[in-house]
């Protein structure tokens, strides 16, 4: 098999996450990688076996590069997006797709007009638990649904030198940058969101952006949902489905993050109904290495992307939706497109 030439863009602390399994997929190769500083990049490069680009031009133009991982922060995505499919080159951005619906539709428009792959990192979907979540509601365990609650927070230590402390680089906060995992996880179970009704504030953080943030959400199919995020608590990942038949309750044990390779093993899924409490076995699956085989598949024509533009751009828009209720003190009714 042929091997696909990756460069890495973003060196942080999710590269550190993505380039180990880039490494293990066997159809992708880490050629080179990139970010502003230049003695931690060179680190990277060392570590992981690969070349140190002495810019992000250098190292999305490599002659051994056919697709890029960008790993940077959200207000950069559209325009490096634009600059990797205006070259040809097939693009993973990582969640969120960018930072407005804007620049995410341009990133949408400009992968289509090149013809490039465009997968959106939103992994969690992937993991063994929320298959088998899916797998229980498409077979009607759970009954109608009725209600939904999601939280993922973080302690979120936020200093001055991290892009994510301040409100333009990192708008909604939290939920923008955890929430928006649920977001799409609940679309995956549950179907769209119609309209959002969203709740911020500044609580105890010393950083610009609001630490904690909710967004209430009415699906299409009838069903109502709590989505809340914050940072400065301690670690804490759950999703509950309250069905007529049976609920469900999803909990991780987040001492683990942020190793995403321990996701399913810290997971246990409890079905409770009237006949008691069951636990619910599932197979554990590697949400990172998933996602990145499953980009090789679409960069060689063997796949379509499962987090493709239109999935990334509704998980947005409840983020998005949730700020602008939260202004305007109106609930927000879902655009999709």
């Amino acid at each position: 098999m042929n091997q696909i030439g990756v460069a890495l863009i973003g060196t942080g602390m999710w590269g550190r996450r993505l380039a180990p399994a880039v490494k293990q997929t066997a159809s992708l190769r880490l050629v080179t990688c990139y970010s502003r500083n230049a003695q931690k990049c060179a680190a990277f490069a060392a570590e992981f076996e690969c070349e140190a680009a002495a810019s992000f031009e250098a190292a999305i133009t490599h002659p051994g590069v056919r697709a890029v991982l960008l790993l940077t922060p959200n207000n950069t995505h559209a325009e490096q997006a634009l600059a990797c499919a205006q070259l040809g080159k097939h693009v993973f951005v990582e969640k969120p797709i960018a930072d407005t619906l804007s620049d995410g539709r341009k990133i949408r428009d400009a992968c289509q007009a090149a013809g490039v792959v465009l997968l959106v990192g939103h992994a969690f979907r992937r993991l063994g638990a929320a298959r088998k979540v899916k797998q229980l509601l498409d077979d009607g365990r759970l009954g109608t649904i009725l209600l939904a609650e999601a939280n993922f927070s973080l302690p979120g230590l936020l200093t001055p030198d991290k892009w994510r402390f301040y409100r333009d680089t990192c708008p909604g906060g939290p939920l923008m940058q955890l929430g928006i995992h649920h977001a799409d996880t609940l679309h995956y179970w549950l179907g769209p969101v119609t309209r959002v009704r969203g709740s911020f504030a500044r609580v105890a953080t010393a950083a610009e952006i609001d630490d904690v943030g909710l967004a209430l959400l009415e699906f299409a199919g009838g069903a109502r949902g709590s989505l809340a995020s914050a940072y400065g608590v301690t670690k804490t990942f759950y999703l509950r489905l309250f069905g007529t038949a049976a609920s469900l309750h999803y909990q991780t044990d987040m001492s683990i993050w942020p190793q995403a390779d321990q996701m399913d093993a810290a997971t246990t899924l409890t079905l409770h109904s009237d006949a008691g409490r069951e636990t619910i076995d599932f197979n554990p699956r590697n949400m990172l290495l998933e996602e990145l085989a499953e980009f090789a598949s679409c960069i060689r024509g063997e796949a379509a992307p499962e987090t493709g533009a239109a999935e990334a751009l509704a998980a947005l828009e409840v983020v998005r939706g949730a700020i602008a209720s939260y202004e305007t003190g109106q609930i927000y009714a879902m655009e999709q497109g």
